[in-house]
């Protein structure tokens, strides 16, 4: 599994070739239909951080707030992290993704590169889907958390697939 930014840079590196620009809203749609995909065919699926269910939709929060002074434009500059030695930013890698996870983050970055970010976030709020889910139930008792399981999601993405696993 990969730390989010870590994909968020590996698209950010490969947007210039597709269709949408990428916007924060955008990218974390596409985290969650890249860890939905991801989570059929590994147990862990491709992100280790938790998806929250906001009010637009599925979102990682350290995501959202590394990319949120871009508002709703396209963002330009890769994530980075505080190296405590040097003290400088610094972009965070991605060259240790896998060539068997890159082909599963192209693949599905490219299947959804045609929809706009709206039918994007329209996919991701689907009815009985894991957000709506989530955030239903979080609207009837704020208390509850905001988390979306992963289980939740696999099934969500298993049912898509017609129920099965790929390997």
């Amino acid at each position: 599994m990969y730390e989010a930014r870590k994909i968020c840079n590996f698209l950010i590196a490969r947007s210039h070739a597709h269709s949408f620009e990428l916007t924060n809203l955008r990218l974390n749609k596409l985290l969650y239909l890249i860890h939905g995909w991801g989570l059929t065919s590994r147990r862990d699926g491709l992100i280790r951080n938790h998806f929250l269910a906001w009010m637009h939709g599925p979102v990682v929060r350290p995501v959202y707030d590394t990319f949120k002074a871009y508002g709703e434009k396209k963002i330009t500059e890769p994530a980075t992290y505080l190296d405590y030695l040097s003290g400088e930013n610094r972009p965070v890698a991605y060259d240790d993704i896998s060539a068997a996870d890159t082909e599963i983050i192209e693949r599905v970055f490219a299947s959804y590169d045609r929809y706009t970010t709206g039918q994007l976030v329209d996919l991701t709020h689907v009815k009985g889907g894991p957000w709506e889910v989530i955030y239903s139930a979080w609207a009837k008792d704020n208390k509850l958390n905001l988390r979306i399981p992963n289980d939740l999601i696999r099934a969500h993405f298993l049912r898509q697939a017609g129920g099965q696993i790929r390997h």
